[in-house]
């Protein structure tokens, strides 16, 4: 393993990794004041304006690297702006796009760098291993106390503890979801807020003024995707709506139905249109615009028609059934859902046998 760090700065190491104690410590030897920042290098100004609005409305940060000191210098200002605004929907939008980002170098990455990255910023008790274990390699190994601080936020069954290689306190990792780990623990470092500079020059005054406005004007656009649900029961979801998600998670590609049932099942429980779009962006070819659209069409934000997910019946013929024995005499996703929600619950309800599913109707043409 690369120990030194002189080995693993770089200029382009600051510039993709700008969160890391090797960054900040370069940060601070610069001793970059920032009215010189502001004045004589403009371009740091642009990007992180760009960083922060980005982040807002796309939900991504773009990663250019053509000029790595402006890139890197471009994060602390992007998050000085972020906690000047000291909004909480801004900094969860900003937190996961960088952490979008980060994954997105963290792949290309070999298994040393990401070691040293998550034990030296992050303080992660993890080794790079070589484990071949029913087929599949595994290159990392992290301790389970760890490995629940970062995965315990993921709401999808793959990730549970109990679902994992776990020996002598380790968990076995692939390097994807190695990748994944250390981008949750990236989002959760920029989660903590911070205290903002009293005093800021006019030109980044100018630019938490328009970031204040588009975050008002997206609040309103965010109420109007609130959905009614109650409290989401993820445990009690139907084994063929898990499917669906570890699918999703696993990077396979689902059919047109498939995406239609995940969708109208989620909406109909009480997922937010922006949660949904973010289990999608986990697929390689997620465009959010496109998606956007297409969830809020099912959801009746566009269509005036909420649409709800297909019976039992109509899930065998897309070949979506996956006959589990739990299912018997149930007739649809949703009352599976509120059947096995009830009892998690403890309460003494006996199912409505008298047709809790919802409404069925026609696939929307072109959604997802």
């Amino acid at each position: 393993m690369r120990e030194e760090r002189s080995e693993i700065i770089s200029r382009y190491f600051i510039a993709k990794y700008p969160f890391t104690v090797e960054a900040q410590a370069w940060l601070r030897e610069r001793k970059i004041d920032l009215d010189f920042l502001v004045k004589e290098m403009p371009a740091v100004l642009v990007r992180a304006r760009d960083r922060v609005i980005k982040a807002l409305e796309e939900g991504v940060a773009p990663s250019i690297l053509d000029d790595p000191e402006a890139e890197f210098l471009s994060f602390p200002i992007a998050r000085m702006i972020v906690e000047i605004v000291g909004d909480p929907f801004l900094r969860h939008r900003f937190a996961v796009a960088e952490a979008k980002r980060a994954q997105g170098f963290f792949k290309e990455e070999d298994v040393e760098t990401l070691t040293v990255i998550a034990t030296r910023t992050f303080g992660i008790d993890c080794q790079p291993v070589k484990k071949d274990i029913s087929g599949r390699v595994y290159s990392f190994k992290i301790h389970f106390a760890d490995y629940l601080r970062y995965a315990s936020g993921f709401h999808d069954p793959y990730w549970k503890l109990v679902n994992r290689v776990l020996s002598k306190g380790y968990v076995f990792l692939a390097k994807d979801d190695f990748t994944r780990i250390l981008a949750g623990a990236v989002e959760k470092r920029l989660l903590e807020p911070r205290e903002p500079p009293l005093k800021v020059p006019s030109e980044i005054k100018q630019i938490v003024d328009e970031v204040v406005s588009k975050v008002m004007a997206r609040r309103e656009r965010y109420v109007l995707e609130e959905v009614e649900g109650g409290e989401v029961v993820e445990e009690a979801f139907p084994p063929c709506i898990s499917a669906l998600i570890l699918a999703l998670r696993k990077n396979q590609p689902l059919p047109h139905s498939a995406r239609f049932t995940l969708t109208s099942f989620l909406l109909s429980v009480g997922y937010s249109v922006d949660r949904i779009i973010s289990l999608f962006s986990e697929i390689p070819d997620f465009k959010e615009e496109i998606t956007r659209y297409q969830v809020e069409h099912i959801a009746g934000i566009r269509s005036g028609t909420r649409y709800t997910p297909p019976k039992c019946e109509t899930m065998k013929t897309y070949g979506l059934c996956l006959f589990h024995e739990k299912c018997r005499n149930i007739r649809h996703p949703l009352e599976y859902y509120r059947k096995y929600k009830r009892h998690r619950s403890k309460e003494a309800v006996k199912l409505d046998s008298g047709g809790q599913a919802g409404e069925e109707r026609n696939i929307p043409q072109g959604s997802l």
